[in-house]
């Protein structure tokens, strides 16, 4: 059932219209009605067909098919509003907001925050437990790593979660240890488990505001929709739907359910949803954790960790079994796989599960399929598999990751143009907050392969480097198509939802240095006709608007 609300028709003039990615840029006016796009064309007919409809004026503005993050997690992204920031920093500057934030605290208080990141300090050592044990000694202290896939803990984080000396690894886990047995305060993956069941659980309340919080980002970002990876049990999805249902989502958001541990028989039983601008098609299955915690699972050691191969955090039987389980159900399915092992059985997995059912289109797809073997790359495009990428991830880890893998298997990692030559379909994501929100520092990434200075000055491996139209594909069209959505958006035409992204420059402008990608404004974002995030135009634009739209400009 959908029940999205429909705003009155609003017509947008003044503008430049890119109706898709492969298309010329034309000058138009857009009529929107019903929360679909009703006319694209002149202005006079444009009025003629919706005499009172509202008009936005947007001369010098861009207009372009609205943006989508095909991989994110919403709700972590709201949360991480109400946590320590630790993104970028030092460790003695987390050390410090830790001491701070435990001096403000009551004792016993649980300090959670995220986005730490031992690959940019000096020694790149994980840090130990008796440092945040130092900083707060009368607090539990739980810090997640950048990744999601690794716990920094405080010595009383680990006792109350039961971890000591004797604590086995667990399946899919991983505990840090020094030379004695001793844990050292990092979990990685699935040894993560243990302590989420001895934290507080976040109140319907809480989720409802990381919720908002979150999508509120998200459409001042220019975001239009996501595809969220983070694998949702019932409780997170029936506060999304109640959201869906109030109106209180000012984006689409598309949701895998499942994740590491959660039991999803009964989404099965109750099958695949609509409602509102929430969709609930697809199941969360992880194959392996992350490169920057060395826990990817590898054909072959680290490069930087001799005898260490990786996790899988779901073993090859279980990931066969529990796709297969899905795609009998009809549902698609994600499969996180960073390292080329984890890849090569993410793929057996949907080669199994697609000859035994032989559905008619399941769009299986890999998350991130960031380091692949050679010899797997072609069986993306044979089996229909969707490579879902994160351009910022191969900008974000390309000082460490040659580290990680050594000079040979570097080649094949972040290899969207070989997938691309292979045959492959993509889609393009952020995996925020891992990454920033904004597509633009994606469709950057993608177009140039350097950092926001525009570090290394030819691109890391440039030869894997996409060109503008492509990179914007992957963020409207591709990710359109990954949530089986591509007859309905990805494209400005009548017919499709209203969905846009409006900004202040043409970004596919050959003349348009890449750098100023990065400086582009957000004019306007809207979803299903309705104006979600208005935001000031530059000095040499304006909006001017009908009485219906300036109560939400204003």
């Amino acid at each position: 059932m959908n029940t999205e609300r429909q705003p009155p028709p609003l017509i947008l003039t003044g503008a430049t219209v890119y109706s898709s990615a492969e298309a010329p840029p034309t000058k138009a006016a857009l009529l929107l009605a019903g929360g679909k796009i009703a006319f694209v064309g002149e202005e006079a007919e444009a009025r003629k067909r919706a005499p009172g409809a509202s008009v936005a004026e947007l001369p010098g503005a861009f207009v372009y098919p609205g943006f989508v993050d095909a991989h994110a997690h919403l709700l972590n992204l709201g949360i991480a509003r109400e946590t320590l920031v630790l993104r970028g920093k030092r460790k003695a500057e987390i050390l410090a907001l830790v001491r701070d934030a435990a001096a403000e605290s009551d004792p016993g208080t649980w300090l959670r925050g995220r986005g730490w990141d031992q690959n940019v300090w000096p020694d790149r050592d994980f840090p130990t437990a008796a440092e945040l044990s130092a900083a707060a000694p009368l607090n539990p202290v739980a810090l997640t790593r950048v990744d999601g896939h690794a716990l920094w803990m405080n010595e009383d984080a680990l006792r109350r979660a039961g971890i000591a000396e004797r604590t086995s690894d667990p399946d899919g886990g991983r505990i840090e240890r020094d030379t004695s047995g001793k844990p050292t305060g990092i979990l990685a993956d699935r040894a993560m488990d243990g302590v989420e069941r001895v934290i507080p659980e976040r109140s319907e309340a809480d989720l409802r505001r990381g919720f908002a919080a979150g999508a509120k980002a998200c459409a001042a970002a220019g975001l239009t929709g996501i595809g969220d990876a983070s694998g949702y049990g019932r409780t997170e999805i029936g506060v999304l739907r109640a959201m869906a249902r109030e109106g209180a989502l000012p984006l689409r958001v598309y949701a895998t359910v499942g994740g590491a541990s959660r039991d999803v028989s009964s989404f099965f039983a109750d099958g695949p949803f609509e409602e509102g601008r929430v969709t609930v098609r697809a199941v969360k299955i992880l194959a392996d954790g992350a490169l920057g915690s060395r826990s990817a699972a590898l054909l072959a050691d680290y490069s930087d960790a001799p005898g260490n191969r990786g996790i899988l955090v779901t073993s090859a039987a279980d990931m066969n079994e529990a796709t297969l389980t899905a795609v009998r159900a009809g549902w698609q399915v994600w499969i996180h796989a960073i390292g080329d092992r984890a890849n090569r059985l993410a793929l057996d997995a949907c080669e199994k599960a697609l000859a035994a059912v032989k559905p008619k289109d399941a769009r299986l797809r890999i998350e991130h399929a960031q380091h692949l073997a050679p010899e797997e790359i072609a069986r993306f495009a044979k089996l229909g598999v969707v490579a879902s990428v994160q351009p910022t991830h191969a900008t974000s880890d390309m000082p460490w990751a040659e580290a990680r893998v050594g000079g040979e298997r570097i080649r094949r990692a972040y290899a969207w143009r070989t997938l691309m030559a292979a045959g492959a379909r993509l889609a393009g994501g952020s995996d925020f907050p891992v990454e920033r929100e904004s597509p633009l520092l994606g469709l950057y990434a993608a177009i140039t392969r350097q950092d926001p200075d525009g570090r290394p000055a030819e691109g890391w491996y440039p030869e894997q480097r996409m060109t503008r139209r492509e990179a914007l594909q992957l963020f409207t069209g591709d990710a359109a198509y990954a949530a089986f959505a591509e007859a309905r958006r990805g494209r400005i035409a009548p017919g499709f939802d209203a969905d846009l992204t409006i900004l202040d420059r043409d970004l596919l402008a050959d003349g348009l240095p890449p750098t100023e990608i990065l400086k582009s404004k957000i004019v306007m974002t809207l979803v299903g006709g309705e104006i979600v995030h208005p935001v000031a135009f530059a000095e040499r634009s304006r909006i001017a608007v009908g009485r219906d739209v300036r109560r939400d400009v204003e």
